[in-house]
Formats: C-alpha cells, sequence, structure tokens
C-alpha cells in the first residue's frame, strides 16, 4: 500500500480559531506493519478509561438537528442543480450568509457524489472554540474517540481509522486543499463571517482489504463565527481528486457515486460534527465551574 508524502498545517489565530485534529503523533501506517491496524479498538484503553476526559467519549454522540436528519436520510437527494462543482466552491460559499444549500447530497451531472453539511452551534463565541483546542488535551486516541464514539478510532499524522458509514475504513489525506488552493480570498469579500477554510484530497479503503481499488474523494470544511455562534460547512466530493486547480475524475469502477454512499457520508458528517460542538461547549462549561 503505497503512501505518499504529506506536508501541512491548520494555522490556528486566538481571534480566528479554526479547529484541527489532535493525532496520535503516529506517522500513517504502511503496507509493512498496516496489520497493526487490525488491533485498534473503539472502546477506551485503561489509560483513556482513567482519564478526566473520558467523560466526553461517554456522553455519547449528540443528536443532529431534525433538519440535517432529514436532509442525509436515505432517498432525500436534491436535485443536483442546487448542488455544486468544487471549482465553484468559492462563488456558492463566498456570498452574503454564505450558502443557500445547508446540508444535502445527491451525484452531480459528471457522476461525482456530493455531500453537504451545515452545523450550527449557539454559544460557542471565538473564546470558547479557543479555550478547546489549546486545553481539551486527552491521552492515546481519546480526542478522536470522543469526537464521535462508536464511529472514530484513530488519527494519525495523515491518515485515519473511523466508520463514515460503510464500515471501517482507512482513510489517507494525501494532500492538502487549502484557501488558495482552491481560490478562495482570505479574508472572504462578501461573507463577512468566514475564519478560515481547510481541506484535503482522501483515499479510504475498507479497513481489511488495503489493496481494494481506493475511493477517491475531495473535502473542503468552511469555519464561520459570528458574536455568539460557530459554524461549520463540510462538503465532499466523491470520486474525484482537486488538482491544480481543477477536478481529476476517477470514479469507482468507472461507475457514477450511488447516492446512497453520499447519503451516509454527510449523515456521518452532521453527527461528528454535531458531536464535536457539543463536546467544546461543554468542556467550556465545565471549565468554569
Amino acid at each position: 500500500m503505497e503512501q505518499q508524502e504529506v506536508s501541512w498545517e491548520i494555522p490556528f489565530d486566538r481571534e480566528k480559531p479554526i479547529p484541527f485534529v489532535k493525532h496520535c503523533r503516529l506517522p500513517a501506517v504502511s503496507r509493512e506493519n498496516y496489520h497493526e491496524l487490525y488491533a485498534i479498538r473503539s472502546d477506551l484503553t485503561e489509560e483513556e478509561r482513567c482519564s478526566s476526559y473520558a467523560k466526553y467519549y461517554h456522553l455519547g454522540p449528540a443528536c443532529p438537528t431534525e433538519e440535517n436528519l432529514r436532509a442525509t436520510e436515505p432517498g432525500a437527494e436534491i436535485d443536483p442543480a442546487r448542488a455544486f462543482l468544487i471549482e465553484d466552491y468559492v462563488q456558492h460559499m463566498d456570498v452574503p450568509g454564505c450558502c443557500a444549500l445547508k446540508t444535502g447530497y445527491c451525484t452531480l451531472e459528471n457522476g461525482v457524489g456530493f455531500a453537504a453539511a451545515t452545523v450550527t452551534a449557539p454559544g460557542i463565541r471565538a473564546e470558547v472554540m479557543s479555550h478547546y483546542i489549546e486545553h481539551f488535551n486527552p491521552p492515546g486516541d481519546l480526542y478522536y474517540k470522543a469526537w464521535y464514539p462508536g464511529a472514530h478510532f484513530r488519527h494519525y499524522e495523515a491518515a485515519a481509522v473511523e466508520d463514515v458509514g460503510h464500515g471501517m475504513e482507512y482513510l489517507q489525506f494525501v494532500e492538502g486543499l487549502t484557501a488558495d488552493k482552491i481560490g478562495m480570498p482570505t479574508p472572504a469579500k462578501q461573507d463577512s463571517f468566514c475564519i478560515g477554510i481547510t481541506g484535503a484530497n482522501i483515499l479510504t479503503r475498507p479497513l481489511h482489504q488495503p489493496d481494494a481499488e481506493p475511493i477517491y474523494m475531495s473535502e473542503l470544511c468552511y469555519y464561520r463565527q459570528m458574536e455568539d455562534c460557530y459554524e461549520e460547512r463540510v462538503t465532499f466530493w466523491v470520486g474525484m481528486h482537486f488538482v491544480d486547480g481543477k477536478s481529476q475524475l476517477h470514479l469507482p469502477g468507472g461507475k457514477a457515486v450511488a447516492p446512497s454512499y453520499v447519503s451516509a457520508l454527510a449523515r456521518h458528517s452532521i453527527w461528528e460534527t454535531t458531536t464535536f460542538m457539543r463536546n467544546v461547549l461543554q468542556f467550556w462549561k465545565d471549565r468554569q465551574k
């Protein structure tokens, strides 16, 4: 299983806090030690159970809004005309009030699977998110496990093991996507609440099939900070990578991506982001006691 060189950092600014993953400080596995992935567990290790941070894992996943649940359920795909190519990301996102499409999924005309998920978290001010980023430091894999208990297992420097709705998978983050790479002005020209964008080109395979044909996808996360509200908008394009300013199609088996695939991805995204935001706010409240 070939590994690709990865070198990218997600910036952090106290005034404009952008979440980033605190990983296990291990490099992505190679073919030689890939078997070690099979020993990864979703429950807590002894060290993690004894940590004061274990409470956030035991809170379990936080339920998304009814609106998001309805928008991501099977059979609820949107008209592809409402979605957009990654090349058109800036013109859809950098508008007053941000993109009109919040959460939804479909298959685009070119066969690419599209999924968008928006989670808005009242009560999270910039100082609340900054506090979490700087001080939420559990041991082992607990940071990632608490992010989505039962579905997140481990995050490496440039890879992750999780279940995004298709069973346990190994995800490789092969290239970081930044605002510059997608032509996004920083700060945004029209959306005054945009504080940054992160993303990646990703390869994903079933965990127990390391030689399977990988699924190609690109992901972008758009962060907005209002006075007393934090918002994250996550968008996926499945069946492609974004390279040198344009899409490179890699449709699985040469076929269009099924709506059921991106439906599961959108559902995973709303659950993990809602849970993450709940943990941010709960950690702030706990530290104020």
